[in-house]
């Protein structure tokens, strides 16, 4: 462009190129404006955006910076330099940068949005759904927001509140696979099952490639009883992540398929998602009342023994059962295969060691004859071949020490099975027969409710085994 443009036209150009994905050709016009003013800040904004809109976000900060440094007033420049910062990923310098751009423009729609949306990424739910309703009342019926302000609502288990927002999404953007995938997972929750699968389907047909809709899809059949098209689902997904195998232990739970454990990754992700809340839900929600059941039941065995016991606390979650045991114990260690509920346990201090390892393999490293008394407490839902843990506690456990555990109960004639729920349940006749081949004498095995499910009680068994 010849020198004698105006500057203003010039940068105008520029501007229309970068958003025409010009880059090459806009950059040259602002740098050929800023050979002449060196301190134009509209220049320096104009490289900003084309290095955000190629993607590259750290880059763009000098350019930013120097456009904010020159023209500090205007909130255009705060707004892309914190689209930048979030880019960049340091999130608590851009919520800085959206907030200036606020104060210079209270009513800037984009930028209370963007603010909701970095906000509701890093978990600031109170804040988002504020910055949200911010943004909806400027432009109501924007879909994004809504769908935002629906993740709010789940956030702060206002389910009702999260289902009209993502329906507001969807009817203010009927072809958003997102929103329709939020809105039918939130209508399953609220056992609206029907109209639930309806927007998943319509959510996998506007994206076939839609791998976590396809799994909402088929958890929501496989919960309304439809576990054929849960099936049909799953195999969907799989087809679009084959190496998901906690995926397809939920297929082979919901296909009626036999097989002799979860994958441990499935286990290891499952909790590691849960473990910063575990506690009020398996508490408060599932009335897990496990550990203290335990001790009750092997109180006969337990008396005269506080403090006297090498526990291995086999599954030892976030150590709600290492807490129900630490009177006896004179060493107490654990074994998990999620960092994240170990991390929860070992802020307790009551474990004198915690190891992330799969459980028969975690006894195999240790002394022969090492411990008195190994628990496991809900933990072999997750594994249905207790072969080789029964072989690993054998040959753990000192003479006359205890294997003390507890199962969802099976009905004699099978030994164990995986149930639709993804859980395994064992029958009495299976505990005793691995006992007798391992070496173990039956101390005790009674019947118990290990927790509710769904509001209703779920059956186990507590058993005991002692070493010879």
């Amino acid at each position: 462009m010849s020198p004698a443009v105006p500057v203003a036209e010039q940068l105008r150009a520029a501007a229309q190129l970068v958003h025409e994905g010009r880059f090459l050709q806009a950059e040259a016009f602002a740098r050929q404006v800023l050979s002449r003013q060196p301190r134009n800040a509209e220049a320096h904004h104009v490289l900003a955006l084309s290095a955000l809109f190629q993607g590259r976000p750290a880059q763009a900060l000098p350019a930013i910076d120097k456009a904010v440094s020159l023209a500090g007033a205007d909130p255009q420049f705060h707004f892309i330099r914190a689209m930048c910062l979030a880019g960049a990923g340091r999130a608590e310098e851009a919520v800085a940068s959206y907030r200036k751009a606020l104060a210079l423009r209270p009513a800037f729609f984009e930028a209370w949005a963007n603010l909701g949306n970095l906000l509701e990424r890093h978990g600031q739910w109170a804040q988002a759904e504020e910055a949200y309703g911010r943004a909806i009342r400027l432009r109501p019926g924007t879909g994004p927001v809504l769908n935002g302000l629906g993740m709010c609502a789940l956030a702060r288990g206002d389910r009702e509140a999260a289902a009209q927002a993502f329906a507001g999404a969807v009817s203010a953007d009927p072809a958003s696979h997102t929103a329709r995938n939020n809105l039918g997972q939130t209508l399953g929750k609220l056992k609206r099952m029907q109209e639930g699968i309806a927007q998943l389907r319509e959510a996998v047909r506007l994206k076939p490639d839609y791998a976590v809709a396809w799994v909402n899809l088929g958890e929501l059949c496989h919960s309304a009883g439809l576990d054929a098209q849960a099936v049909e689902a799953i195999d969907h997904a799989l087809a679009i992540d084959p190496s998901n195998d906690g995926l397809r232990h939920l297929r082979d739970a919901i296909a009626g398929v036999q097989t002799g454990r979860a994958p441990d990754d499935y286990i290891r992700d499952f909790f590691d998602r849960f473990a910063e809340d575990f506690d009020k839900r398996l508490v408060q929600d599932l009335e897990y009342r496990t550990p203290q059941r335990m001790v009750e039941f092997l109180s006969p065995w337990l008396a005269g023994r506080e403090g006297r016991l090498r526990i291995e606390d086999l599954g030892c979650g976030t150590g709600l059962s290492g807490i129900a045991l630490k009177p006896w114990a004179a060493s107490l260690a654990g074994a998990d295969l999620s960092a994240g509920m170990l991390a929860k346990a070992r802020e307790r201090g009551i474990y004198d060691s915690l190891q992330e390892a799969e459980i028969a393999a975690y006894l195999d490293g240790r002394p022969t004859g090492g411990c008195d008394l190994v628990a496991a407490m809900d933990v072999f839902v997750y594994v249905g071949d207790l072969d080789p843990i029964f072989r690993a506690v054998s040959r753990s456990l000192a003479p006359g020490g205890m294997f003390a555990f507890s199962v969802e109960r099976l009905e004699d004639g099978e030994g164990f099975r995986l149930a639709r729920s993804g859980r395994y349940a064992h029958s009495p006749g299976y505990l005793r027969d691995l006992a007798r081949a391992h070496g173990l004498a039956e101390w005790k095995i009674d019947e118990t409710v290990i927790r509710k499910e769904a509001g209703r009680d779920v059956g186990g068994l507590h058993a005991a085994f002692t070493k010879a």
